[in-house]
């Protein structure tokens, strides 16, 4: 990561709620959206189970195939492979009106080092 994209992920955790894998955990239990805004081919080699892949990349365009306007008040998490995209996305998702967003600290690189369920291919 370079100096401004660095900047720029330091700037949206400020603005942004970081919750752990436990919390994420919990939240999960409770049947809420998990987003996985990795690239496509990242989230075919593994994602946590019923993750919805909506890559950082495109996000602003493809948000809308997968959510509803109901969803914009309901809880969401957001994760990348480390945590940067995940907090870029929730700003954005933020701005785009989604209210209660969540950017997991560490992201699947945490995740699939505690050990936890992995989907093998989701897509």
């Amino acid at each position: 990561m370079n100096y401004l994209s660095e900047n720029l992920v330091t700037e949206a955790h400020q603005h942004v709620d970081v919750i752990n894998l436990e919390e994420a955990c919990d939240m999960l239990k409770q049947g809420i959206n998990i987003i996985d805004v990795r690239e496509h081919e990242e989230y075919c080699q593994g994602a946590i189970p019923g993750a919805i892949n909506m890559p950082r990349s495109v996000l602003e365009f493809v948000v809308s195939d997968h959510l509803n306007e109901k969803d914009r008040q309901k809880p969401h998490i957001i994760y990348c492979r480390s945590g940067g995209r995940a907090a870029l996305a929730a700003i954005t998702m933020k701005k785009m009106g989604y209210a209660n967003v969540h950017a997991m600290h560490g992201g699947f690189a945490h995740w699939e080092e505690e050990g936890r369920r992995i989907e093998s291919n989701p897509a």
